[in-house]
């Protein structure tokens, strides 16, 4: 059976909007699995987004550590702010040059190599400084974990 003509019409908004309520509703709920951004600036969102893995004992561990080397991280972070900018601009260039977007990519690579060197010295000195019982306890944010 084929429908045509005006209910044709009435049938496709309705699918339409069927299909957008679907998608609102399910953005709803995606975002309330997420739950709201960590509070702060943009450090303590990377820190706490990082540290779901660890105990309570050793995110505390972690957060007074980054605090700690706050300097030190923010200058990085903004390292790797910059050369994401400079990243663009050589995709965004005119003319295009390979070379240079291939140079952004290197230089973003080891910004963001620095970055999470950095990070993973103060998860690294939480860590070794928990116990072995706290130690135990550490498990990936999502998916299976033997």
């Amino acid at each position: 059976m084929i429908i045509r003509g005006p209910l044709a019409i009435i049938f496709a908004v309705v699918l339409l909007l069927s299909v957008a309520t679907n998608l609102l509703v399910a953005g709803f709920v995606v975002a309330r699995l997420h739950g709201p951004p960590p509070p702060g600036d943009d450090i303590e969102r990377i820190v706490a987004i990082g540290i779901r893995a660890f105990p309570p004992e050793i995110q505390k561990a972690i957060s007074e550590g980054a605090q700690a080397r706050r300097d030190d991280v923010r200058t990085r972070v903004d390292a790797v702010q910059e050369a994401r900018r400079k990243m663009f601009e050589a995709m965004r260039a005119d003319p295009f040059d390979q070379a240079a977007l291939e140079a952004t990519y290197a230089d973003l690579r080891a910004k963001t190599n620095d970055l999470q060197q950095v990070g993973q010295e103060i998860a690294l000195d939480a860590v070794a400084k928990a116990s072995p019982d706290v130690r135990q306890l550490i498990r990936p944010p999502h998916g299976p974990f033997p």
